[in-house]
C-alpha cells in the first residue's frame, strides 16, 4: 500500500536531515585530519611528540667504524703482522633494499664454485621467507680475492660487509714473539684483540680508537644494501710497533731451528740472535712453534723467557768471572780434576772423567767442574758467587715487553751444596734471554746491556715516532779487565787445542769464543734424569769486535749421545749465514758448490813415502814433522772427513825442522803444535805473516814461537 502523501513528504525530509548531518560530520572529520597533517607537516610535533623524532628512534642507529690495527715491523720495515680486511656475503630477498636474487639456481651454482659449498646447500640457504640471508661459516672470512671473484659475477642481490682481519706473511715466523690476535664481539662491536706475544703487550697501542657512524635500518633491523653511511667521529688508527728483529736473520733462525727439530727429535729447541754492544735482539725462536694464522698451538710459553732450566757449564763464564774481579783467581795455578769432596761429605765430580793434573784456566777450556769446586773452596765464598750472578742478571726478569718472562731461580743462602753447584750451572734456573743479558757484560768492557725488542713506535695519524730505541746500560758487574779475560777464555774454549768447543762450534775463516753446556734433568726429589740432558751453547763472533751474539738450547734429544752435535749443527749455519748477510769481510763465503769431503785414511805405522803418495792421490796437502821414515802420528786422524785440499800432517820425529808457516791459518799452525808439543804465541788474527825463528830451525816439546797473523786486505 502506497504511503500517503502526508507520510511520503515526513519521509523525504527526514532523508534530507540525515544527508545534511553525514556531509557536515565528514568536513568537519575531514578538517580536522588536514589540520592535523598541516600541524604535523609544519610543526612534526603530535600530542607533545616530535614524530621526526620519534622515526629518527626507530629507524636510525650508530655503528662503530673499526679503527686500523697498528702493524708490526721488524726493523727495517718489513711487515710482520698486518691489519686486511675480511669479507661476509649476503644475499637481499627484500625488493625494498635493492636488487634481488632473481634466479636462485644459477646465483647458487655460480657462487659453489667460490664457497665451501655445493648448489643444493645454496639453495637451501636462499630459499627463505628472510629479507637477508648469510651463508654460515662458509661465507665468512672471505678473502679479496674471493670476494673479487663473485663480484666478476654480477650477481643481483648479493652484497658483502667488511670485517676486520690480522694477517701474518711469514706464517711460522717469531710466532710466540709476535704473538697473534682473536676477532671478539661486544655489544655487536666486533674488535681485534691481542692474545699472546708483542700483539697482548702492546694491545692498547696498536688498536687505536674505533670512530662512530650512523645508519638508517629497516623494520627488522637490516641495514639497507644500498643505504648512506653517515660518519659522526673518524677513526683513529693504531700505531705501528718496529721490532729489532731483523727478518733475514729471523728466516736463517727458522731454517736453523726446524732443520735441528727434523733431525734431532728434540724436546724443545730454543735460539737467541743479539747484537752485543748495543742488546737489540735480531732473532729469536723455539721449536715447537705455530702458524698465528692457523693457530695451531701445542705450548703457549715463550720458550726463550717464560721456561727456566738448570743450563750446566755455560754457568761457568760467570764463576770464573767472579774469582777473576776478585782478585785472586790464578789462571795457571794447577788442581786435581776428577772429583772434589766438600766439607759436607758430598762429592762432586766431572762430567765423564779426569784429566789428572791442569791449570785452572785448562779447567775452564774443558769445562771441568772440579775447577770450579777448587775457586769455591779456595778464592771465592759461595755466597759472594751468588752476589755475582744476581750482578749479572740472574734470578730477576730481564724486563722484555712480552707477558709471561720468568725470572728464573737461584740458591738460598743456606744451601752450602746448591750454592756450589750452582757454579757449574746446577741447582738454579735460568733462562736464555738471561744469558744474553749477562754475556753483553763479558763483550762490553764489564757493561751489562738490557735487552731490546722494540726498535721504535710510530704513529701514522701524527707522521711521529712516539718511541725510539736507545741503549740500556743497567749496571756494572765486572770490571773492564775481568771483561777481557773471562772472553779471552771464551775464545780458548775454541781456539786452545784443550777446548771443548774446538771440534764442533770452530767457524771456519772467522775467529770466535763461546762456552759450552751440558746440564742433567732434575727428577724432583730422585736427583736427576739418567742419560737425558740439556746441551746448550753461547757464543760470538769474531772473537776481536764481537758483531753476534747467539745462545742455543736443545733438550732431550732422541740420540743423546750426539746433543751437541746437533746444537754445533743450528750454531754453524746460523751464525755463519748471518755475518756473510752482515757482510763481515773475513768469514768465507760458501761456495756456490759443496767442497769436496774425504776420510782422511790411516797412516799411523806406514811409511812415510807410501802415505805420502796414498794422501797426494785423495787430494790432501802433506806435511811431514820429522825426517825419519815411519810414522807414529797424524792430524786429522783415522776416517775424519776433511776438504780436499786441506792440510794432513804426519810425525816421525818429536822434533822437526821448524816450517815456513807463511800462509797458514791459525788453525793449521794449531794442528802442527798439538803434535810436536811447542808454545806457539799468536798476535793477530787470519793467516801467518811472520814468526820469531827462521824456517829451519829445529824445534821440539816446551819451545816457544811467536807468530802474526793478518788479514788478507
Amino acid at each position: 500500500m502506497k504511503p500517503k502523501l502526508g507520510e511520503q513528504k515526513g519521509l523525504n525530509n527526514t532523508a534530507r536531515w540525515m544527508l545534511i548531518f553525514m556531509s557536515v560530520v565528514f568536513l568537519i572529520l575531514f578538517v580536522i585530519t588536514g589540520a592535523s597533517f598541516a600541524s604535523l607537516a609544519i610543526t612534526g610535533h603530535k600530542q607533545g611528540h616530535n614524530l621526526h623524532e620519534r622515526a629518527l628512534d626507530l629507524y636510525l642507529t650508530g655503528g662503530i667504524e673499526q679503527a686500523r690495527r697498528g702493524s708490526i715491523l721488524d726493523r727495517d720495515g718489513e711487515v710482520l703482522a698486518s691489519q686486511l680486511t675480511s669479507f661476509t656475503i649476503f644475499a637481499n630477498l627484500n625488493e625494498g633494499h635493492g636488487s634481488v636474487v632473481e634466479d636462485i639456481e644459477a646465483t647458487a651454482k655460480q657462487l659453489s664454485t667460490v664457497l665451501n659449498l655445493s648448489e643444493a646447500e645454496i639453495v637451501n640457504f636462499l630459499t627463505t621467507d628472510r629479507d637477508q640471508v648469510e651463508f654460515g661459516s662458509a661465507g665468512r672470512q672471505l678473502t679479496f680475492i674471493e670476494k673479487e671473484a663473485i663480484d666478476a659475477m654480477e650477481l643481483g642481490g648479493i652484497y658483502f660487509t667488511e670485517h676486520p682481519r690480522r694477517f701474518y706473511p711469514n706464517g711460522m715466523f717469531a710466532a710466540h714473539t709476535i704473538g697473534f690476535t682473536r676477532l671478539e664481539e661486544e655489544n655487536r662491536v666486533e674488535s681485534l684483540t691481542g692474545q699472546m706475544g708483542i700483539e697482548l703487550y702492546f694491545d692498547e697501542i696498536l688498536r687505536g680508537t674505533n670512530g662512530r657512524i650512523q645508519y638508517l635500518r629497516d623494520r627488522k633491523g637490516y641495514l639497507q644494501p644500498e643505504q648512506e653511511v653517515f660518519n659522526l667521529q673518524e677513526p683513529v688508527a693504531g700505531q705501528d710497533v718496529y721490532l729489532t728483529l731483523d727478518a733475514t736473520i729471523q728466516i736463517f733462525l727458522e731454517n736453523a731451528l726446524e732443520a735441528g727439530w727434523k733431525e734431532a727429535n728434540p724436546e724443545s729447541l730454543v735460539a737467541v740472535v743479539a747484537d752485543p754492544k748495543t742488546g737489540e735482539i735480531l732473532a729469536m725462536g723455539s721449536r715447537s712453534s705455530f702458524d698465528p694464522n692457523v693457530r695451531d698451538i701445542d705450548n703457549f710459553h715463550n720458550a726463550v723467557i717464560s721456561e727456566p732450566f738448570e743450563p750446566g757449564s755455560t754457568m761457568k763464564v760467570y764463576t770464573y768471572a767472579a774469582a777473576i774481579n776478585e782478585g785472586r783467581y790464578q789462571g795457571e795455578q794447577l788442581f786435581q780434576s776428577g772429583s772434589r769432596t766438600l766439607s759436607n761429605g758430598i762429592t762432586i765430580g766431572d762430567f765423564s772423567r779426569s784429566w789428572g793434573t791442569m791449570t785452572h784456566n785448562q779447567g775452564f777450556y774443558r769445562s771441568s767442574n772440579t775447577a770450579v769446586v777448587d775457586m769455591l773452596q779456595n778464592w771465592l765464598e759461595p755466597s759472594q758467587l751468588i752476589e755475582y750472578f744476581e750482578a749479572f742478571g740472574f734470578g730477576s726478569p730481564v724486563g722484555m715487553p712480552l707477558s709471561g718472562e720468568s725470572g728464573g731461580t737461584l740458591p738460598i743462602n743456606t744451601e752450602l751444596t746448591q750454592q756450589i753447584t750452582s757454579g757449574y750451572g746446577q741447582g738454579l734456573l735460568t733462562t736464555p734471554i738471561q744469558h744474553i743479558q749477562a754475556m753483553t757484560a763479558i763483550l762490553n768492557e764489564g757493561t751489562l746491556i738490557r735487552p731490546q725488542l722494540i726498535s721504535r713506535i710510530y704513529d701514522p695519524n701524527t707522521d711521529e715516532v712516539t718511541h725510539e730505541f736507545e741503549v740500556e746500560e743497567i749496571g756494572q758487574p765486572i770490571t773492564p779487565e775481568t771483561a777481557r779475560q773471562v772472553k779471552n777464555l771464551m775464545i780458548g774454549v775454541i781456539e786452545d787445542e784443550m777446548g771443548s768447543g774446538r771440534n764442533r762450534y770452530k767457524l771456519e775463516g772467522v775467529s770466535s769464543g763461546g762456552k759450552t753446556g751440558t746440564a742433567q734433568i732434575a727428577d724432583g726429589a730422585r736427583g736427576y734424569v739418567p742419560n737425558e740432558h740439556i746441551y746448550n751453547y753461547v757464543g760470538f763472533a769474531p772473537a776481536e769486535d764481537p758483531q753476534l751474539l747467539v745462545y742455543i738450547s736443545m733438550t732431550r734429544p732422541e740420540d743423546d749421545t750426539r746433543g751437541h752435535q746437533y746444537v754445533s749443527d743450528v750454531y754453524q749455519f746460523l751464525m755463519t749465514q748471518s755475518l756473510n748477510y752482515l757482510g763481515t769481510e773475513w768469514v768465507s763465503m760458501p761456495s756456490v758448490e759443496e767442497p769436496e769431503m774425504k776420510q782422511v785414511a790411516s797412516v799411523v805405522n806406514q811409511q812415510v813415502d807410501s802415505a805420502t803418495t796414498q794422501l797426494e792421490d785423495a787430494g790432501f796437502e802433506v806435511v811431514v814433522i820429522g825426517n825419519k821414515s815411519q810414522i807414529f802420528a797424524q792430524l786429522p786422524g783415522e776416517n775424519v772427513l776433511s776438504t780436499v785440499g786441506r792440510k794432513v800432517f804426519i810425525q816421525t820425529d818429536i822434533v822437526d825442522r821448524l816450517p815456513d808457516f807463511t800462509g797458514w791459518s791459525r788453525s793449521e799452525i794449531n794442528q802442527y803444535r798439538t803434535l810436536l808439543g811447542i808454545n806457539i804465541e799468536f798476535s793477530g788474527e787470519g793467516a801467518a805473516v811472520d814468526q820469531s825463528l827462521e824456517p829451519g830451525t829445529e824445534v821440539g816439546a816446551g819451545d816457544t814461537i811467536s807468530v802474526t797473523l793478518e788479514r788478507d786486505s
